[in-house]
């Protein structure tokens, strides 16, 4: 099997990180906050320290500021939705997932909010003086995908929160395509909110993510309520944090797995990983511009970009090539929407999608010489085409 989806999970994970989740699973873990024997506060260790981790990890002081959540929708969920008040503004960019979009368009629907969408480029770049325009002092909040995970372009997180800044706004980022392979400095750059996948570029288990709020947040309402082994005999969620956002049990294997995942991200290298995996995007693209039914979508190699390459064949349906390549050379790929149907409108490519490939720092050579091959036979097949 050649697996070229890490956009949506990272596949295989790095040797520790297995090693770990069996240890843990095998030894057995408590509940952190829940109990005095020594299994619990074992679990307990583990968690703070991977806490302590993605500290240093994003160049923050205190470790409070990092909530464990279930997944980077969680994390955007709770920020959205612990953040935001009645009558605030808020701008986004057309390149945001569905983890966004939705939560906010139902908040606006519902009169909540007002919300307004900055276009992009034919790249997928936000286009700064359309954003600039939609920015104002009445905007509460800014949400930008930092790295689309349909073209894979990069956005200008400086330009874009200085704006916001500039207007006394905040800014949520969505890292879930660039934690782990683009530095990410809290401290030093114009972002307030930060949430990201444990399952993508942080090589942690499924089930897993991080929101990470920033110097500047000193308020934020509990997305979720219920049992923190803190003050129990309290009625109410306590207000200390990160207790406050970490109702009920955490995901123990998981966290620990992110642990380990930074552990192997630290030791390799973030700018290793990241030439590895554009290696091969480099390599992609290369080879698919020399079809002229093969169109192309994104950022070229040269810009800045992560490592998601999307296209469509002339003649074929996104969803048939990527079957295809999965039934007939066992090359898992991505089709359709990839849960970003704004990405999709202004590409051009909505309602039908396209194939995604997303190589990973695990990708081999011979995996991109097996796709090409793959695809130069699908490509030469005599397709009609009907308008």
């Amino acid at each position: 099997m050649i697996y070229l989806d890490n956009a949506a999970t990272s596949f295989p994970k790095p040797f520790n990180v297995g090693r770990k989740v069996i240890e843990i699973l095998s030894e057995g873990t408590g509940t952190p906050g829940r109990g005095s024997h020594n299994t619990a506060a074992k679990a307990l260790n583990g968690v703070q320290a991977v806490r302590k981790g993605f500290i240093d990890f994003f160049n923050l002081l205190e470790d409070f500021r990092i909530i464990f959540t279930y997944s980077a929708t969680d994390a955007l969920n709770m920020a959205l939705k612990g953040f935001l008040n009645k009558g605030d503004h808020v701008v986004i960019t057309s390149t945001e997932h569905n983890s966004v979009s939705r939560p906010l368009k139902a908040m606006a629907r519902d009169g909540i909010i007002s919300l307004d969408i900055a276009p992009c480029d034919r790249y997928g770049y936000v286009i700064i003086d359309e954003f600039k325009k939609l920015v104002t002092e009445k905007t509460k909040l800014a949400v930008v995908c930092h790295s689309s995970n349909v073209t894979g372009a990069l956005q200008p997180v400086e330009t874009l929160g200085q704006i916001v800044r500039e207007k006394g706004g905040y800014l949520l980022l969505d890292a879930a395509q660039t934690a782990g392979i683009v530095p990410i400095d809290m401290r030093n750059m114009p972002v307030d909110m930060l949430a990201a996948a444990g399952h993508k570029s942080l090589y942690g288990l499924q089930g897993t993510g991080i929101l990470v709020l920033g110097e500047r947040i000193f308020k934020l309402r509990p997305f979720r309520e219920g049992g923190t082994g803190f003050d129990s005999s309290s009625e109410y969620q306590p207000v200390n944090w990160p207790e406050a956002f970490e109702a009920g049990t955490h995901n123990v294997p998981g966290i620990i797995s992110m642990g380990e995942g930074l552990k192997f991200i630290n030791e390799t290298g973030i700018k290793n990983i990241a030439e590895r995996e554009l290696y091969h995007i480099e390599r992609l693209w290369e080879y698919l511009s020399h079809f002229d039914n093969i169109t192309l979508y994104g950022p070229k190699p040269d810009m800045a970009r992560t490592a998601v390459l999307s296209f469509n064949v002339s003649g074929w349906d996104a969803e048939d090539v990527g079957a295809v390549l999965n039934q007939n050379y066992d090359i898992q790929t991505r089709s359709g929407l990839q849960c970003s149907p704004l990405t999709h409108q202004f590409l051009g490519t909505f309602p039908q999608g396209t194939v995604r490939l997303s190589p990973g720092y695990f990708t081999t050579d011979k995996d991109i010489d097996t796709f090409c091959n793959a695809i130069r036979r699908i490509a030469q097949v005599d397709v009609p085409v009907y308008e």
